[in-house]
């Protein structure tokens, strides 16, 4: 055997073994990101005094980790485990704007619907427009507010100008599409409407999430439901008080029960595409524009922003009368997640603005990122394509 074939097996092998030394050390380093991010998780839930947490990992789409802590329930016998359903709250309202995706896409709605067209729309509207409520500053129901405003928070004077946070407008979506496909908006109530059909045909079977119910009256699901992790509110001495469970439709804002583990496999679904309408990924996956034209900070259930030059996709969830707070954040260039449901409603929940995205403010966001987003050498303001880079 020749000189050069000798050196080039030599060469080969030494590339080979830097190779393995090289992963090894990526391995050795993910673990020691993941059990540092352990400790700061159970820190963070005794100082927070959560009863029942589950967090969730994914990156590059399998679930690197997962924990359940505490007990799901006021008698402290059953302990929370990553497939512990709880209620996501706010968190529901990324399904309901993947549904309307898909029915877009069917061509069975039109988004520029003027919204007035469903019945009781303006009278909830002419409502909420004569209170004190934040949600209703600037809110003109004489304005042309469409399903499109609703589901990118636009809604707020003059539509489709600024973005502001409605979830009431939110909750009227489920009527819309009764109205348009159901039983009437009189039957969105008391039963497994047509939003939930929805969510169930094109998310949640596609996806295979078999923890998660689209609503409460999803009788296919009674096991998930009675798994349901019990919602507490809890004072500052950590005094805790079961609150009454949550019996509600898919409404529009809230309404989606699920687990850390289901909801990887939904973070799964979407980076695969399994879950998202042909053509429609960039709408998806890209923020809302204004009708200037200038990309908003939300789009169709997602809060967009920059975060030191890093892309995030993220939504939170907060029930103060049922008792839970939930948040789900994505970095997509870095095929990334974090999922975090608990069972207080002060658990993971910051008091974010209504007029801006600010999920490096939650404590649980920010650990996450400290631990595991990789941050640009050079940040530059423009980094993300994002109106709200910081």
């Amino acid at each position: 055997m020749g000189a050069i074939s000798m050196n080039r097996i030599f060469l080969s092998r030494s590339l080979v073994l830097v190779l393995y030394t090289v992963l090894q050390m990526t391995s050795h380093a993910h673990a020691d990101d993941s059990q540092a991010f352990e400790n700061d998780v159970k820190v963070f839930r005794q100082a927070k005094k959560i009863p029942g947490l589950a967090v969730s990992v994914v990156k590059d789409q399998e679930i690197a980790w997962s924990i359940g802590l505490g007990y799901a329930d006021s008698n402290r016998t059953v302990p929370v485990t990553a497939d512990t359903p709880f209620w996501i709250a706010s968190v529901s309202k990324t399904f309901v704007g993947l549904a309307y995706l898909h029915l877009e896409q069917q061509n069975k709605v039109q988004l520029d619907e003027i919204a007035a067209k469903t019945p009781n729309f303006d009278g909830l509207c002419r409502w909420l427009e004569s209170t004190t409520i934040p949600f209703a500053n600037g809110l003109n129901c004489d304005a042309e507010i469409t399903i499109r405003h609703i589901l990118h928070h636009q809604v707020n004077d003059p539509p489709g100008s600024q973005f502001m946070y409605n979830p009431i407008m939110y909750s009227r979506l489920s009527r819309h599409l009764e109205h348009k496909f159901g039983e009437g908006i009189d039957a969105v109530e008391g039963r497994h409407n047509y939003l939930g059909q929805v969510i169930d045909r094109e998310i949640l079977k596609p996806a295979q999430m078999t923890r998660t119910m689209s609503s409460m009256w999803d009788r296919s699901k009674m096991e998930v439901y009675f798994d349901l992790a019990d919602g507490f509110k809890v004072d500052d001495k950590g005094n805790k008080t079961k609150l009454r469970r949550p019996d509600k439709h898919i409404a529009g804002g809230a309404g989606v029960v699920s687990t850390v583990n289901d909801l990887a496999k939904y973070e799964i679904a979407i980076s695969q595409g399994v879950v998202i309408p042909k053509g429609f990924e960039e709408k998806l996956l890209n923020p809302a524009k204004y009708s200037s034209g200038e990309a908003s900070p939300y789009g169709f259930g997602w809060y967009f922003q920059c975060y030191q030059g890093v892309k995030l996709m993220w939504h939170g969830g907060w029930d103060p009368d049922s008792g839970y707070s939930a948040l789900y954040l994505r970095v997509p260039e870095q095929d990334l997640a974090l999922i975090a449901l608990a069972n207080s409603e002060s658990g993971l929940w910051w008091g974010n603005s209504l007029t801006k995205p600010q999920v490096e403010r939650s404590g649980m966001a920010k650990l996450f990122l400290d631990r595991f987003v990789e941050l640009p050498e050079t940040q530059n303001g423009d980094h993300c394509g994002l109106e709200t880079d910081r």
